[in-house]
């Protein structure tokens, strides 16, 4: 399935962060995604070499020709998944908005880093559809904490 931006939700103390897969770059509307690595921006191009190897021209074949070292052109960290995402579904809702995400951390690790970057009030419902407390934008006066280790 593919998707707009994996963002990696960083540990909130010991709650555990994961990878956030926003498939409509939907989550800068409900936080501020600036801080967070986005794991769809971070292919390189690198240079392989590759050393030289022995092959045959055909299965069986008594004499195996010599394949020369060679450098190639390789572009790493670009490919998405094929299949589903990995993760629960949860849901985000403010107002008339509601989005739905694939989150592979833990929720308490989620709400923890959403109360600090809430950009809108947010309801919070988990894979079970589990509701959590509401979440007030930082703007809203709540305060804005950070955890330590």
């Amino acid at each position: 399935m593919t998707y707009d931006h994996c963002y990696v939700i960083p540990d909130q103390g010991k709650m555990k962060g994961g990878k956030l897969y926003d498939k409509y770059t939907n989550l800068a509307y409900f936080a501020d995604v600036t801080a967070l690595e986005d794991k769809t921006q971070t292919g390189v191009d690198l240079e392989v070499n590759v050393t030289s190897y022995k092959r045959g021209r055909f299965m069986r074949d008594p004499a195996a020709s010599t394949i020369a070292a060679q450098t190639r052109n390789v572009s790493m960290g670009i490919r998405q998944s094929k299949g589903a995402l990995p993760g629960v579904k949860i849901t985000l809702v403010s107002g008339d908005e509601r989005r739905q995400f694939q989150y592979t951390g833990s929720m308490s690790g989620l709400y923890a880093w959403l109360k600090t970057t809430a950009s809108v009030d947010i309801d919070l419902y988990g894979p079970t559809g589990t509701p959590y407390d509401p979440i007030l934008a930082v703007s809203n006066g709540q305060a804005k904490v950070t955890l330590t280790k």
